[in-house]
């Protein structure tokens, strides 16, 4: 099932280039309503503004073709203006007045330091149940380009395994949209990594990428998704994903967060902030449904 009503955020002091871009690309594709949401902010002193800066990327794959859209007649384009102190608020209040299902915001990028005190006004959008948030940049998408899924598979609880399947469908669908391949990824820490700095056995680190790698071998298979596509790695997932990530060169790496359910949940403290901060392509969180 394709996007039905696309919410794209845009404010005064960030270029609207890459938000509008590629909702444009996605709503035409889906054949789904968009709102663009223009915010006017009440005041500019915001610490996230003041330490944001633009992280464009020149794509190495020169034969690589971008994947284009442009706004045509046929497909309106619903053009809203509001004011508010920050686009989270925006956001939050729009929300409430139509059933959107996506979420567009710029992704921007900020000091190393930055996530270790303080919390970017558009990160708290990941607070907001239900409702996919989709961070772009200015890097065009690419045709036969990749989209890269994170996946926790320790936890076997049934509400976990019921949103990974969640998780693999949303990633299923932004690939059939951007007619990209699906790769999956999955990270771990040897064990007792916590308990021991002894040097690993590597006989033991072996057969724990195996166990591991025979997981997502699994899932791939019952998904119906190609088993070359599988990426173990092993690591901590604030470092390791981001790193796979820049290495494929994907279009898009695609996450959980959910309480006790997405990967992004699992990371404690600031590393959530971190993984979102570290990448260089666009990112798309997904979230489970509620339960009504």
């Amino acid at each position: 099932m394709s996007f039905q009503h696309i919410l794209a955020a845009i404010d005064d002091v960030v270029s609207p280039a890459a938000v509008l871009k590629k909702a444009v690309i996605l709503a035409q594709k889906s054949h789904a309503s968009l709102t663009i949401l223009k915010v006017k902010r009440t005041h500019h002193f915001n610490l996230s503004l003041f330490f944001h800066h633009d992280n464009h990327v020149e794509n190495k794959e020169k034969k690589r073709k971008p994947i284009l859209a442009y706004p045509d007649k046929e497909h309106s384009i619903v053009i809203k203006e509001c004011q508010s102190h920050s686009i989270h608020n925006a956001i939050v209040n729009e929300c409430k007045q139509l059933p959107y299902d996506l979420i567009v915001v710029s992704h921007k990028f900020y000091p190393p330091f930055f996530s270790e005190f303080l919390i970017a006004d558009e990160w708290l959008l990941l607070r907001m149940p239900d409702i996919p948030v989709m961070f772009v940049n200015l890097d065009d998408w690419h045709e036969n380009g990749h989209i890269l899924t994170a996946l926790e598979l320790d936890n076997e609880h049934f509400s976990h395994t019921m949103f990974n399947e969640t998780l693999i469908e949303e990633s299923k669908r932004v690939a059939n949209i951007l007619s990209n391949d699906l790769h999956l990824i999955n990270s771990y820490l040897p064990d007792p990594f916590y308990m021991s700095f002894n040097v690993p056995n590597t006989t033991l680190l072996i057969s724990e990428r195996d166990k591991y790698k025979e997981k997502l071998t699994n899932v791939a298979r019952y998904y119906n998704l190609d088993t070359d596509n599988l990426h173990v790695v092993e690591g901590l997932p604030e470092d390791t994903i981001s790193m796979e990530a820049q290495k494929l060169n994907v279009n898009m790496l695609i996450m959980g967060s959910a309480e006790h359910k997405g990967l992004l949940s699992l990371l404690k403290g600031n590393a959530s902030r971190n993984i979102i901060n570290q990448l260089k392509t666009d990112l798309y969180i997904v979230k489970p449904k509620l339960q009504h």
